[in-house]
């Protein structure tokens, strides 16, 4: 009797569950059908939620298509350039039965959960039509995570890097589990170029024409402040953003997405800061922070669009480079104090000498701290996979003192917000004379900041010129001339300092005006570069002094032999007469020694007022050889 009762039922299991499994698909697909016209009937594929989850832009001639270049980010062949279609195929990608997935390979719903959480939104999905699959990967990843807020990090310049000269932008989330007292050991989400050559020529033109992978990571945030506060001593400023714990799930799911892909890294356009504002956009969809650029998304910018958004930003806090904290403990010594940091670090004097025991506790302990500092930020200049630490008998004489540092004291910018900072673009409109006649000059940059600017919100010891061009009309030749076109000029002053020997730089790449020629305005290409010294007498004076040796070449069909080949030799001074005046001084003396021989001196003055933070007036009056001009100019910054 078992044994006939065990054979028929195995007879009707094999009538029975291909019927069964017939009509399951059957259903599933009568409702994915229902889905999708349901989905078409809310033209979902045209909403903006739909096109930021998948990156989509509109085409200049038309049509759309995502940024995305990785095509796993897509489940229709044609979901690059097609929403409606991919918005079809992923919803039928839900539907896949888990058995008809590899093993190791994460489900549709899964690899896309924040698509699968709007559509459900936008949908409704019923469970029990469509089978919700367990996410445990996923669920881990959000566990360990725990999102209560967003901040968005901005690190200060840094142009011994090209991918930083501009600063930095990146992402901490911050998690339940620290508290806001223990950010670091958050994890900040980044998005950069993957580089494949260390020639910083070829860096530079692949970053330009989009020959890298971009892609997103996810990292201890301790590890960046490390490498930027203090290997690269470049001071981080922290936006701490309001969103609800929802928004930020969203965002989470969506990040988890993007795991997957890569775009085409653009160096002024889909860089860090565009694909940061992207994950804010996706958090909160009303939010149009991308909109506000054309041609160029510079770090500094985007904080400043972010900044502008109401009751966006919670709170601002200002977390210095390692350098900059042993400044801030510098700047509070006078000159004895300073003197004898100095020759502890030299080792010409010892904590246990009596020249350090016989000052007052206070001084002792500012002086360790200062200490600390330096050799913490010592150490990390060196290759190494170790651990950087403080030796144990300085820890101990610092411990034994009992002066715990103030945490109410007020800390020292050493630099200023970006979001203060002028507008990046320029547009400049002046008029002038020269020894024959005068002009009016017209002039645009897309960026970025020139010494004689207000530094507020930018390096006050750097400028970085990128695609100036300048037109003038000269009145009585009634011409139009290029006088000067600004590839690229980058200049790094780094003022004197016993503790570290860096010197100042600059570099330039540009087509100008043979001024110290009677040729009617003609041009040369130019290139030039140089090292110097330059000299503060402290870390807050208005003066700064200056002192370079360039070599330059100059290529032009108006020189002897097409060429020359030399060098210059500059000195001059930048002073603050005011918050908004300043003046500049200087004077050069250039000499050619091959190709077109030739000697002679230039001057040049220079005074900036500013009238706001985005506009100011300037007067030139400059010297090139025996030719004269004086100008005067207003330029506005957006």
């Amino acid at each position: 009797m078992p044994f006939a009762f065990l054979a028929v039922s195995l007879f009707f299991s094999f009538i029975w569950f291909p019927a069964v499994s017939h009509s399951q698909d059957n259903n599933a697909a009568r409702y994915l059908a229902e889905l999708q016209q349901q989905a078409r009937t809310q033209k979902l594929s045209d909403q903006r939620s739909w096109h930021l989850l998948l990156k989509y832009n509109k085409k200049r001639f038309g049509g759309m298509e995502s940024e995305a270049d990785g095509m796993a980010f897509f489940n229709s062949p044609a979901g690059k350039t097609d929403p409606e279609s991919e918005l079809a195929a992923t919803l039928a990608s839900f539907f896949v039965p888990l058995a008809e997935i590899a093993n190791g390979e994460e489900h549709p719903q899964c690899n896309f959960p924040a698509r699968f959480k709007w559509l459900n939104e936008q949908l409704a999905f019923d469970p029990a039509r469509l089978q919700i699959q367990e996410c445990d990967r996923l669920g881990r990843w959000l566990e360990i995570l725990d999102p209560v807020g967003v901040t968005l990090v901005f690190a200060s310049y840094f142009l011994n890097n090209p991918a930083s000269m501009f600063g930095h932008t990146l992402m901490r989330i911050d998690s339940r589990r620290t508290g806001g007292d223990n950010n670091l050991i958050n994890y900040g989400v980044n998005y950069a170029a993957i580089p494949d050559t260390e020639n910083a020529f070829l860096y530079a033109l692949k970053g330009l024409i989009g020959s890298f992978e971009g892609r997103f990571a996810i990292f201890p945030y301790y590890t960046k402040v490390q490498e930027y506060n203090n290997w690269e001593s470049r001071d981080l400023w922290e936006y701490e953003l309001k969103f609800t714990e929802d928004q930020l799930h969203m965002m989470l799911l969506h990040l988890w997405e993007l795991g997957g892909t890569y775009f085409d890294y653009y160096y002024f356009q889909e860089n860090c800061s565009y694909h940061v504002l992207s994950l804010l956009e996706i958090a909160n969809p009303d939010l149009r922070l991308k909109d506000e650029f054309f041609f160029s998304v510079i770090p500094a910018d985007t904080v400043k669009v972010v900044m502008a958004q109401d009751q966006l930003v919670k709170q601002i806090v200002y977390r210095p480079a390692v350098l900059n904290q042993m400044n801030h403990h510098r700047a509070r010594m006078d000159s004895g104090e300073r003197q004898l940091l100095h020759a502890i670090i030299k080792g010409e004097v010892t904590i246990e000498s009596a020249r350090f025991t016989g000052l007052p506790t206070r001084t002792q302990a500012l002086l360790l701290d200062a200490y600390m500092d330096y050799l913490q930020y010592q150490s990390m200049q060196q290759v190494s996979d170790q651990e950087v630490k403080i030796p144990r008998s300085l820890l101990s004489a610092r411990s034994r003192l009992r002066v715990a540092s103030d945490q109410n004291e007020e800390v020292t910018l050493f630099s200023s917000p970006p979001h203060l900072g002028h507008g990046t673009d320029r547009v400049r409109l002046g008029v002038g004379h020269n020894d024959r006649e005068p002009f009016l000059e017209l002039a645009y940059r897309p960026a970025y900041h020139d010494l004689m600017a207000k530094d507020v919100g930018y390096d006050k010891h750097s400028e970085i010129i990128f695609l100036d061009f300048k037109l003038r009309y000269y009145f009585e030749s009634e011409r139009v001339r290029l006088d000067r076109a600004n590839i690229l000029s980058i200049t790094s002053l780094n003022p004197y300092d016993p503790l570290f020997g860096k010197t100042s730089w600059r570099g330039s790449l540009e087509i100008d005006t043979l001024r110290d020629r009677d040729c009617h305005y003609c041009n040369s290409l130019k290139a030039f570069y140089g090292r110097g010294l330059s000299y503060r007498p402290d870390f807050f004076s208005p003066l700064l002094l200056f002192s370079f040796i360039d070599l330059k070449a100059e290529l032009s069909g108006h020189l002897q032999r097409d060429y020359r080949l030399g060098g210059d030799l500059e000195a001059g001074a930048y002073y603050d007469i005011s918050e908004n005046l300043r003046v500049k001084i200087a004077g050069s003396y250039h000499v050619f020694i091959v190709g077109e021989r030739k000697r002679f001196f230039t001057t040049h003055f220079e005074s900036r007022y500013a009238l706001s933070q985005n506009l100011d007036v300037r007067l030139e009056l400059n010297r090139f050889d025996h030719n004269h001009e004086g100008i005067f100019s207003v330029n506005y910054y957006f």
